[in-house]
């Protein structure tokens, strides 16, 4: 179902929490309609307490939020077409997936068939059919993350809020958690999912959200402020048992403007154009001749964006 009149799913004005002296957000406004959008943020940057917000468990400060054109703190409707996963929620540990899920369907007015119908359903969905009737106090995290997301889309909900989703699951979790989220994107769904990991949101979506220290810091295409990034100092770090002669090979390369050793057995190539540089890499080992036993790219992290679009150093 899409949002009356193209009203955007979320529109906030000029928002701020504070708590007492304690800035939460400052002054913050955006519009999401639509896919997915991935909140970016160190711990503490305020994606918590945007979320909260959002689903009312707190009161702006000063602006306003609203949420398919209404304004939550006059009229509950809004929240029916809605689905949270918090990154705290308590879970019933007796009950099975299955109960769980269908309990809530029951809750928004479907009939005890209907329930269990949608339950299986999204059950399914999040690839969790085959364990639906086990009890969840059995599930491993990444089944509890996923019946969680099951609970919230119950309902269908039209926008689906997830908090930090991904938190303490194990790899092959988060693969699975990731596609039900683009999944859901792919149906036209509008879908916030929050993470302090660049990677995480990286494979879900391109469009982003970056919070610092409460302030609204960049808005849009991830992969557009990745091409700036790349054109910034970048260090490629390269594993190997001879890093002083592999060093002699990068040094006249046309990326490359210095070399160091950071420590015992690696070499740090230091760059202003990353992708230029991984480009040339393959070419220049192999003529070199020496054994590689693995490259990193350090400064690809959240950090390290976050330093440069604040204006800090590399």
């Amino acid at each position: 179902m899409t949002t009356e009149s193209n009203t955007p799913a979320v529109v906030i004005d000029h928002c701020s929490k504070w708590y007492g002296n304690v800035i939460g957000i400052n002054d913050i406004s955006l519009a999401i309609d639509g896919g997915v959008t991935g909140i970016l943020g160190p711990n503490g940057a305020g994606k918590s307490t945007l979320f909260k917000l959002l689903m009312g468990r707190l009161k702006p400060s000063s602006g306003s939020i609203r949420l398919f054109g209404v304004d939550p703190w006059e009229s509950t409707s809004p929240y029916r077409r809605i689905g949270y996963v918090s990154e705290t929620e308590k879970m019933y540990d007796w009950m099975t997936g299955h109960d769980f899920v269908s309990t809530l369907a029951r809750l928004h007015g479907m009939t005890r068939e209907e329930a269990s119908s949608r339950a299986e359903h999204v059950m399914d969905f999040v690839g969790l059919a085959d364990v639906q009737h086990k009890e969840i106090g059995k599930y491993s995290k990444g089944m509890r993350q996923r019946v969680k997301i099951a609970h919230a889309l119950v309902h269908d909900p039209d926008l689906i809020v997830l908090d930090e989703p991904l938190h303490g699951c194990d790899p092959i979790a988060r693969t699975s958690i990731m596609s039900v989220i683009r999944d859901l994107g792919e149906q036209g769904k509008t879908v916030l999912v929050s993470s302090h990991i660049l990677d995480e949101i990286e494979r879900i979506t391109e469009q982003i959200v970056i919070l610092h220290n409460g302030r609204l810091l960049a808005l849009g295409n991830l992969h557009a402020i990745r091409d700036l990034l790349d054109k910034h100092p970048h260090r490629i770090l390269i594993r190997t048992d001879h890093p002083r002669a592999l060093a002699s090979a990068f040094v006249n390369s046309k990326p490359v403007y210095g070399v160091r050793f950071s420590e015992e057995g690696a070499l740090e190539i230091l760059t202003n154009d990353l992708s230029e540089a991984h480009s040339i890499l393959p070419e220049v080992i192999v003529k070199s001749g020496i054994k590689i036993h693995s490259i990193e790219n350090p400064d690809d992290n959240l950090d390290s964006l976050l330093k440069y679009l604040v204006g800090g150093d590399s």
